[in-house]
């Protein structure tokens, strides 16, 4: 349940609530309602998904390069890692343009790929950084039963890059 309250001054409040009779009816609500300061906390959808890497990697991905994304994963060729920098990947193994970097703070999420723009070669090409949010990913990917199993079934799909050279 959710309040919204106008400002108003204290005598105002008491003015109010004396016209209308409505005192005791007011101090009861005050004396049974819990008040919790959320500012600067982030949320409970924020926290409530302790997402794996690869979980977390396949939203990032889709959200960046959805189509480049689910080719690997159906040509069996996508794999994902956890980089010295504090940054996950997940990764086609092909030049600079298929690895995307993510990481995760809190409801945060930096997401770096290398970014050719036309007439540019890869070697030319800067890294990009973008930020979204984990609860922005969970809406948009991860709310129906139908999502969560899709984006399950990728995140199980993905490989550890340990086993690359397996392949």
């Amino acid at each position: 349940m959710y309040f919204y309250f106008a400002i108003y001054t204290k005598a105002e409040m008491v003015a109010y609530a004396k016209k209308h009779h409505a005192v005791s009816r007011i101090m009861n609500v005050a004396n049974n309602t819990k008040v919790q300061d959320m500012r600067n906390q982030s949320t409970p959808t924020n926290n409530s998904h302790n997402l794996s890497t690869q979980q977390l990697g396949t939203l990032v991905a889709l959200y960046q390069e959805p189509d480049w994304f689910k080719d690997g994963i159906s040509d069996g060729m996508m794999w994902y890692g956890n980089g010295s920098d504090g940054f996950s990947y997940v990764t086609a193994n092909g030049d600079p343009t298929s690895w995307l970097y993510f990481k995760r703070n809190g409801n945060d999420v930096t997401i770096k790929y290398v970014d050719p723009k036309e007439g540019q070669s890869v070697a030319e090409a800067s890294t990009t950084t973008k930020h979204v949010t984990v609860s922005g990913l969970l809406r948009d990917y991860y709310t129906n039963q139908s999502q969560k199993d899709e984006v399950n079934g990728y995140a199980n799909k993905l490989k550890p890059e340990s086993d690359y050279n397996d392949n």
